[in-house]
């Protein structure tokens, strides 16, 4: 067994005293850094965040403004229509034929796909 009551007591202290220093060094070192990275992982979930909402408000937006030119041609077409069968006229006879592709254009038309007439002249499926 090494003796140990030669090695100088100063040694052992300034050792003791290193290894202290340097495991104190370590945590203080690791502690800087998992802070840092918290904050970098919270400022990178927050941009996420930020650009989620943004982008599900465009998608409304848009959706919205959609929705409201198809409204508005569908008003279109439903005063068109109006003004067709008010026209002097109107109710004069047409040809079959002439009268079923007026009618398949109009049912193309959101407003009139769910037209009774519109339904008649749908293909079977």
């Amino acid at each position: 067994m090494p003796d140990f009551s030669q090695i100088p007591a100063r040694l052992i202290a300034g050792v003791a005293a290193g290894v202290i220093l340097l495991t104190a060094i370590l945590w203080i070192s690791h502690a800087i850094g998992s802070g840092a990275r918290a904050k970098v992982e919270a400022r990178l979930n927050a941009n996420q965040a930020d650009a989620a909402a943004e982008s599900g408000h465009d998608a409304v937006e848009t959706l919205g403004t959609q929705a409201a030119a198809e409204d508005a041609a569908d008003v279109i077409t439903g005063e068109n229509a109006d003004a067709i069968h008010s026209a002097p006229g109107a109710n004069a006879p047409v040809a079959a034929p002439v009268r079923d592709a007026g009618l398949r254009g109009l049912c193309r038309r959101a407003a009139y796909q769910r037209n009774p007439q519109c339904l008649q002249l749908a293909p079977a499926r």
